[in-house]
């Protein structure tokens, strides 16, 4: 009698470590998928933010300086750019937005500097860069850093 007790606690005693490990093992498989699938959230995320950022930040500061003879597309140095001057306390200012080395970049600086490429901040990724202006619409085409193609075209409001 007392040999089928100590069986039959030792049998118990092995379930509940079985139950255990399986407890164990389910719950980092559960942690494992739940950070594959987190993972693939940011990065659908960050490559459809992309796109939208490069679009909704060239639209608002075309948007921000939109003024009579405040808007133009000039060629410095090889790279296309758009130009948005603007006065401050009777001096003139220049905001250039350009893509250099994959980036989208704004470079703000009197209008008597020279234009600098490499001087300029890098906004997000971007693989190209290219305005137009006929007339009262400017378009900008761009590649962001993923590939996408983002277009935006805007209506100046103020006479040229």
């Amino acid at each position: 009698m007392d040999n089928r007790k100590m069986v039959n606690h030792s049998m118990q005693g092995v379930f509940v470590f079985v139950l255990l490990g399986l407890f164990a093992v389910m719950s980092t498989l559960m942690v494992l998928l739940g950070a594959q699938m987190y993972r693939n959230t940011v990065d659908h995320a960050e490559a459809n933010n992309g796109g939208r950022l490069l679009g909704a930040y060239v639209r608002s500061m075309i948007r921000a300086e939109d003024a009579a003879q405040s808007v133009a597309v000039e060629n410095m140095d090889g790279v296309n750019t758009l130009a948005l001057s603007e006065e401050i306390e009777g001096e003139e200012y220049v905001t250039w937005l350009y893509c250099y080395d994959g980036q989208l970049y704004e470079q703000f600086t009197g209008a008597d500097r020279d234009f600098n490429p490499a001087s300029g901040t890098a906004i997000c990724p971007a693989m190209a860069f290219r305005a137009t202006l006929e007339g009262n619409l400017l378009t900008v085409d761009m590649v962001d850093g993923a590939g996408e193609i983002c277009n935006v075209w805007v209506a100046l409001r103020c006479a040229r």
